[in-house]
């Protein structure tokens, strides 16, 4: 039987966070959920990204190698936005990781003619290069901006997603106060009664 599709997030404010935060419940020994399983499911998160892919059909460019490519870079990303949430300098060799991408991907950038003015246009590449490419954009965005001082990691000791805070006075704590937030709060209420007197039993089965 084939596992249940994932479902994809976009809660971080920066498509290169929501790149990275395509691991479930991350800081977990037990509960650590991959969602680029295949190269259909990444092609799904290409899409609901509302990243681009060159030519009509991706899809035949993008092979299982390719998702670990994608894997390999989500990691980097990840350990260079970790050390950034941190306050820390990076690895340098995760920030040559995403410089290697840009590189690539600038180096094929040209002016074109369009509707009487000029634009820019990224040459051919493959489409796993190109998506790639994409959220190496996002990523110097934000490193390059004021936002990276609003850089945080969502709080629940298990989740381990970062998001960009644009909520007044940075109160947020939550990559979702939905889950996270809810899930956090029930773990509190249930430490609460579990350590009253006589409640003992009752908290048992509050979580189950």
């Amino acid at each position: 039987m084939d596992a249940k599709p994932v479902k994809f997030y976009f809660r971080a404010g920066n498509v290169a966070l929501d790149f990275v935060n395509t691991v479930g419940n991350r800081l977990s020994e037990t509960e650590r959920r991959d969602y680029f399983r295949s190269p259909d499911e990444f092609l799904r998160w290409v899409a609901e990204a509302g990243l681009s892919l060159p030519g009509k059909n991706g899809k035949k460019f993008i092979a299982l190698r390719d998702v670990q490519k994608a894997i390999v870079f989500r990691e980097s990303l990840y350990r260079l936005f970790l050390k950034e949430a941190q306050g820390k300098s990076p690895q340098p060799e995760d920030l040559r990781c995403l410089n290697g991408i840009l590189a690539k991907h600038r180096s094929r950038m040209e002016l074109a003619r369009r509707n009487g003015g000029y634009e820019w246009r990224s040459g051919s590449s493959s489409s796993a290069d190109w998506i790639l490419e994409q959220v190496a954009e996002a990523a110097a965005a934000l490193l390059t901006s004021a936002e990276l001082a609003k850089l945080k990691i969502c709080q629940n000791e298990t989740c381990g997603w970062f998001f960009v805070d644009r909520s007044r006075n940075l109160p947020r704590r939550w990559c979702s106060m939905n889950d996270c937030g809810n899930l956090a709060k029930a773990r509190r209420h249930y430490r609460r009664i579990k350590t009253a007197p006589g409640k003992s039993k009752k908290a048992s089965s509050l979580l189950d």
